[in-house]
């Protein structure tokens, strides 16, 4: 039986053993005439084996830029999955609006942001009022995200687990699902530049 320590050790190991195998890789940021807002957010419910909180994790791009991103633990328990999802939902719509603000501020106009989640019920919850009864343990929150969908400040939409470009900042993820994630938060090898290249940039 291994102890909490030796696990975290190892874990740390696999972080390390990664950081090495990826020196060469960066965050790409290239210009382009897109202005529109997309949120991506999961929610890992119950995660921690210790105190049951989950994990809430989103990335937002403005046109093809991954310009935001975050992973933390809640600060209380959800008894409902849907509760831990509509957490990321809240999360996510908020640094929408203080993007949005910034933006106009520098005069930029954008589309209506998208936010896409892959919990059905959570999606269903922000647009209907019927089963807000159902949901008085968040009741705030609930209608913080129904009002700016009422409004057209934002489109919420299903998508099916597998693309929830989210789901790395929530859980472990291997293998082909991680290369697949992996570009599409534009974390790409940096191209090499020879003598050649520059003579010809020149």
């Amino acid at each position: 039986m291994h102890s909490p320590q030796e696990h975290h050790w190892k874990a740390v190991k696999r972080i390390l053993r990664y950081l090495k195998g990826t020196l060469d890789y960066g965050l790409l940021i290239k210009h382009n005439t897109n202005n529109t807002i997309q949120g991506f957010c999961d929610s890992d419910w119950a995660s921690d084996i210790d105190d049951r909180k989950s994990t809430t994790g989103y990335c937002m791009y403005f046109g093809s830029n991954l310009v935001s991103w975050s992973s933390h633990k809640q600060n209380v328990v959800s008894r409902r999955n849907t509760k831990a999802e509509y957490h990321g939902i809240v999360v996510v719509l908020a640094d929408i609006i203080w993007l949005q603000s910034l933006l106009n501020e520098l005069h930029i106009s954008c589309t209506m942001p998208k936010i896409y989640s892959n919990n059905l019920g959570a999606v269903l919850l922000s647009a209907n009022r019927v089963m807000h009864s159902r949901s008085k343990h968040f009741d705030i929150d609930i209608h913080f995200v129904y009002d700016h969908v009422q409004r057209k400040h934002v489109s919420l939409i299903h998508i099916p687990a597998r693309f929830q470009l989210a789901g790395v900042f929530t859980k472990p993820i291997f293998g082909p699902s991680f290369t697949f994630v992996r570009p599409k938060l534009m974390v790409l090898e940096k191209p090499i530049i020879s003598l050649r290249d520059v003579k010809q940039i020149t």
